[in-house]
Parts: structure tokens; sequence; C-alpha cells
């Protein structure tokens, strides 16, 4: 008899589970349908940034993460004249599809619209020689050639085993580097990353501080622009601390930007 009702009590936990599971993905469904058809049917700003928080509404509520949808959200967010909701959405589709040529073009568009065109920092001249590949190479790039170059290096190793060729030892030396090389350019992109979230500036016009509170001067004579990226250094509760592409940094309040990485991934 207890057998029994464990059984039963089983199955009732698992219906509800399933039941509950399948209301979920119906709303869901039910958002993304309502957000495309504002989206297709929108004619001026307003409505477009209508669909941007329905679409919105799926990430932050609902959780749903994936490269489309944030590529559609940036859409939403560049027809409402959202400049840097439309970049921080691309840049988060980016991480879901790199390399993907859509992305890119929007995103590259909508760079172009900023107010504030900030150079980067340049690099030492030796610096640049050395690691100007690490820079201005992708991350998905430098992923597949470790791959190939990790692959070749044990295709090799065991061509040098059954071979006395010196092509062979040629071969695995070289892999190897390039392997070594590969590795650490990651390892370090991912390090630094962690220590420096990268972030948008999303509010309209951020006006800079020098230090954690409005009591302090202005960093620079002009505020900052929706769509200006950076390097967020310290959190110290509604302010952050940021570095810009050319070096400089500066303090933020935390409401005026967001991060590329949602704190919730």
């Amino acid at each position: 008899m207890n057998v029994n009702l464990k059984i039963l009590v089983f199955s009732f936990v698992l219906l509800t589970v399933t039941a509950l599971s399948s209301m979920a993905v119906g709303y869901q469904l039910q958002t993304l349908e309502k957000a495309h058809g504002l989206f297709r049917s929108a004619t001026n700003a307003m409505m477009y940034a209508e669909a941007a928080q329905q679409y919105e509404y799926l990430v932050v509520e609902e959780g749903v993460r994936n490269g489309n949808l944030y590529y559609t959200l940036g859409n939403s967010w560049f027809m409402a004249d959202e400049t840097g909701r439309a970049i921080l959405s691309y840049r988060r589709a980016e991480q879901y599809l790199p390399g993907n040529a859509d992305v890119q073009h929007n995103l590259n568009t909508a760079l172009q619209m900023r107010i504030d065109l900030i150079p980067r920092k340049e690099l030492h001249p030796l610096a640049a020689r050395l690691f100007g590949w690490h820079f201005n190479t992708s991350t998905s790039v430098r992923w597949w050639g470790f791959t190939l170059c990790w692959l070749l290096l044990w295709g090799a190793w065991i061509w040098m085993s059954r071979s006395s060729k010196k092509e062979a030892r040629i071969t695995v030396i070289t892999a190897g580097i390039l392997s070594i090389a590969l590795l650490a350019s990651l390892v370090t992109e991912s390090i630094l990353e962690r220590r420096n979230e990268p972030g948008v500036l999303t509010a309209k016009e951020v006006l800079t501080r020098k230090g954690d509170s409005t009591m302090y001067a202005p960093a620079f004579l002009e505020p900052l622009h929706a769509g200006t990226e950076f390097q967020r250094l310290e959190d110290r509760g509604a302010w952050w601390h940021i570095r810009l592409a050319d070096g400089q940094t500066c303090w933020i309040p935390s409401t005026a930007a967001e991060t590329i990485t949602l704190t919730s991934e």
C-alpha cells in the first residue's frame, strides 16, 4: 500500500511539473509572437520600443537566452533610436553567434551612430608587433586556430613516432608553439574579462565623476552618451568605476549602464 501511494504521489508531482513547464513554454511563445507582431507592425520609434520591451521581458523575467533573441532585440532597440541598448543586445548576440555576418553588420552600423567615438588606446609599437594578432583576432577565430593546431600537433606526433623525417619534427615543434601561444591568448582574455567586465552605456547622457558620489567633480568636461563601451573595474553599490577604450577612467551611476554578460547567466 505504501509503495502504491509513493507511486501515485510521484506520478502526481511529475504530471504537475510537466503541466507547469508546458504552461511556461506556452506563455513564452505567446509573448514571443506578441513581440514579433509588434515589431512587424511598428511604424515609429515608440512602437519599436514597445516590441523591444516584450523581447526584453523574455530575457530578464523568463530567462530565455539565445543569439537570435538578442539579435532581434538589438534590431528593435535600433529602430527605437536606443543606440546604447541596441549595441548591448548585439554584443550579447555576438557571444552566442560568433562571426555571424548579420550581427556584425548591424553592430557596426550601430557603433557608427554613437556620439562619443573614443579611439582605442594605441599599443606600444613593439607590443603591437608581438601581440597584434591577439588584439585584432576574434575569440572564435583563435579557438578554431587552437583546435586545428592541437589536432595537427598530435597528428604530427604520431607521424614523428613512426618516421624519422625532419619535417615531422618541425611540424610538431611549430604546432606546439602555436598551440601554446593561442591557448595563452585565450586564457589571458578569459581572466581579464572576469576581472574587468565589458559593458555599454544605455542612458542617453551620463555625467561622469572622479569618485563614487555626486559630490566629486566631473571626470570630463563633456558627458558620455549611449553606446559608449567600457570595462567595469570596480562596483561600489550605486556606482561603477569604468575604463574607456582610450585608457581613461571615471565613475558612473550603475543605473546608466549594463554589463554585456547578465549576472544570472
